[in-house]
């Protein structure tokens, strides 16, 4: 057994998306989200089961554990969010009293983690600290932008050694994410993550509304910018945060009055028809944020000369910017955290306090429960057939997907982060246009404008995708080749882009093996991926996959070597 000192337990819960991740030896071994095992979508309860898996994956016990790094710091900054109260007192009488009360010592004394010495870092510096030994390049930049941690919404820093020096930083009131997250809300989107769907809808609109935009966030001399305190009243009103049952809740904190005088346009109630101008308020929101994203980038460059930037903080999940970044900014290279919202924090945080070189056992996405850890009955009514041998079940499967048929993948580590990537994941041929509509439609459930990601064998992206770069975790929207767009409608967008996830051989060999024999079967080297649930978190366990295999219109299902279909009087209610 290796000295324990070199066992680093990374840990964050409070405000969303609680994880745990475990780094042995300089290995980072394990990581998941608690949300993946309580089933309660961005679940901010301490992560005990997250932490009893990587415990578990490692083959330790809690009193294995030398270093419990909690990615979260009150102390920092303490004399500014002083001096913020007295100047406005009404935020005292603001605070929530909604947030889970969490004894540290108690969770962890449960756990048998009784014997560890605890350390505390700053929110922003976990984030940059999970992407630190994604670059090798010496002289890497680092960028975090979210909405609020530790009374910072931005950071950028540059190499220290096994470290991370933070060289400028955001505070509050002032947010990029909170400006993305307000217009979130006045458009409709009322639900803690719902971002994402802003930026497919932009997509479908006109920048019409860039004089408000301006309005609402304004640039500063130097790094950083400033939003309308008008519009965002958060030094009035605070932060509406709480945790109710687990599941994290951001109200709105917007000035419906201002907000509608100045874009001309009343906010979208949840169940209202989206219109042309709601599609172009998205569209003019998805460019602003990137003006003072691709802003902040520019001063980051100044600061840190260098050609390569890793990129952390929940915006950083902004794949439609990242895919820009290249061609509108002096970098070369871009680097995107797996999970650079608040999931990826532990990671940053175990990875800081072993203060040495850190690697992945493989992928740097793919460090959940094997299918194997993840086994539970399955249950009878369901057609069964195991393959001894991975080229048959590939066979197989290609099969299937060519006759237009869905399936459900629950095959090898599950992913850390919001993407599906192979592992937890479904699956369909790219060729079929009306395949985006019955995944949204029956599979899916969700609304018939968000767009499909694509994942691409390495070797054959160049051909496919303009000006692309690796993006080994789907963190990159890239324009289609305009010669190829029509042979892969159903991962097109409406702007001719698609997400992507680039596929090696040498990191993911199973996935790869199978689209290129999708490539040779039918001369596409890609196929439509999407995360495997229907409105609840990414499934886990086998009986998470079986579950949703049941209640959706999938066709089939691959766990591990073992194929599922249904009888012939099994009935799906889809709609």
């Amino acid at each position: 057994m290796a000295n324990k000192r070199t066992h680093c337990l990374g840990i964050s819960f409070g405000h969303g998306d609680s994880s745990a991740a475990l780094v042995v030896d300089g290995l980072l071994v394990a990581a998941a989200e608690e949300e993946r095992f309580s089933r309660v979508k961005h679940d901010a309860r301490f992560p005990s089961q997250a932490i009893a898996y990587c415990l578990k994956h490692a083959g330790l016990v809690g009193r294995d554990i030398g270093v419990v790094a909690i990615a979260r710091d009150p102390r920092k900054h303490w004399w500014r969010k002083v001096r913020t109260v007295l100047s406005h007192p009404q935020l005292l009488e603001r605070i929530s009293t909604k947030l889970p009360t969490i004894s540290l010592s108690n969770e962890l004394r449960a756990l048998g983690i009784d014997r560890a010495r605890h350390y505390r870092l700053e929110h922003h510096l976990a984030h940059l600290m999970s992407t630190r030994y994604l670059s090798s390049d010496d002289s890497t930049a680092f960028l975090s932008i979210d909405g609020l941690g530790d009374f910072v919404s931005t950071a950028m820093g540059k190499l220290d050694g096994p470290g991370i020096e933070i060289v400028d930083r955001i505070f509050f009131p002032h947010s990029l994410g909170f400006f993305y997250t307000a217009l979130t809300h006045y458009l409709g989107f009322p639900h803690f993550g719902d971002e994402f769907k802003v930026m497919g809808l932009s997509a479908l609109g006109k920048n019409t509304y860039s004089h408000a935009m301006k309005e609402l966030i304004r640039e500063k001399p130097g790094f950083g910018f400033e939003l309308n305190l008008e519009a965002f009243p958060l030094l009035k009103n605070g932060i509406p945060f709480s945790v109710e049952q687990g599941q994290p809740k951001l109200s709105p904190f917007f000035s419906t009055g201002f907000l509608t005088q100045v874009i001309g346009l009343p906010p979208r109630k949840p169940l209202d028809p989206l219109t042309d101008g709601h599609r172009n308020l998205a569209s003019s929101v998805q460019i602003r944020f990137e003006e003072i994203a691709n802003q902040l980038l520019g001063r980051l460059h100044e600061k840190v000369t260098t050609n390569a930037v890793a990129l952390s903080g929940g915006c950083a999940h902004n794949s439609v910017w990242v895919g820009k970044i290249l061609r509108r900014t002096p970098f070369k290279k871009v680097f995107v955290a797996p999970a650079a919202h608040d999931g990826g924090l532990a990671v940053g945080a175990a990875i800081a306090a072993s203060k040495v070189e850190v690697m992945p056992e493989s992928h740097w996405a793919l460090l959940g429960p094997d299918v194997e850890e993840a086994q539970s009955p399955a249950p009878s009514g369901l057609d069964r057939k195991e393959y001894a041998s991975e080229p048959a079940l590939i066979q197989w499967i290609v099969e299937q997907l060519v006759q237009e048929k869905i399936g459900g993948f629950m095959v090898g580590r599950m992913e850390l982060g919001p993407r599906a990537l192979g592992s937890r994941s479904i699956l369909a041929d790219p060729r079929r246009l009306a395949m985006k509509q019955r995944l949204n439609q029956r599979v899916k459930h969700r609304e018939t404008f968000r767009p499909f990601a694509a994942s691409v064998l390495a070797e054959h992206q160049s051909l496919w995708f303009k000006d692309s770069f690796d993006s080994p975790a789907m963190e990159a929207v890239f324009e289609t080749e305009d010669l190829i767009r029509e042979r892969i409608p159903a991962v097109v967008h409406a702007d001719y882009s698609c997400r992507i996830q680039t596929v090696k051989k040498e990191t993911q060999p199973f996935f790869w093996a199978l689209i290129e024999a999708f490539r040779k079967k039918t001369g596409v080297p890609l196929l439509l991926n999407t995360s495997f649930n229907d409105n609840e978190p990414i499934v886990c366990t086998t009986e998470d996959a079986i579950s949703c295999f049941q209640k959706t219109d999938l066709d089939f299902l691959v766990v591990g070597r073992t194929t599922y279909l249904k009888t012939a009087n099994q009935t799906v209610k889809a709609g």
